[in-house]
């Protein structure tokens, strides 16, 4: 499968945000909440100095190189599996647990329905302060 072929093999972890540069975020481009939360991240990141790129499954390339990975998709989607496995990031973070334990960090909704996109990355942030 091009999966195996593209896979990472770069170890990954837990990375706390003083050891991050660059980072990656993952979106599902047809969740209509992702334009407003993009400005915050960007922001967040900003902040921290941290190069943040934006990606979706209509970028043309997917694979990527960073230190921090994160995949706010509501829904799983091989597009996402893809994107996370073949990733360079020394730490990914996920919002569902795909096969292979490609995540280090997977924060998962309680309801049957995923939580809006702003709320995850809400939840995402605190956990990434409190990695030291």
């Amino acid at each position: 499968m091009c999966l195996r072929r593209h896979r990472s093999r770069i170890p990954t972890g837990f990375v706390p945000l003083s050891e991050v540069r660059t980072a990656v975020v993952f979106f599902d481009e047809s969740d209509p909440h992702c334009e407003p939360l993009k400005l915050h991240i960007k922001d967040y990141f900003g902040k921290k100095e941290i190069e943040v790129r934006m990606i979706s499954a209509f970028d043309r390339d997917i694979r990527t190189s960073s230190d921090l990975f994160i995949a706010l998709n509501g829904r799983p989607g091989i597009d996402e599996r893809y994107a996370a496995c073949s990733s360079g990031a020394r730490f990914k973070v996920g919002r569902h647990p795909i096969k292979g334990n490609v995540y280090d960090l997977v924060l998962t909704d309680t309801g049957e329905e995923p939580s809006d996109v702003a709320d995850a990355f809400a939840a995402i942030e605190n956990m990434l302060e409190k990695i030291q």
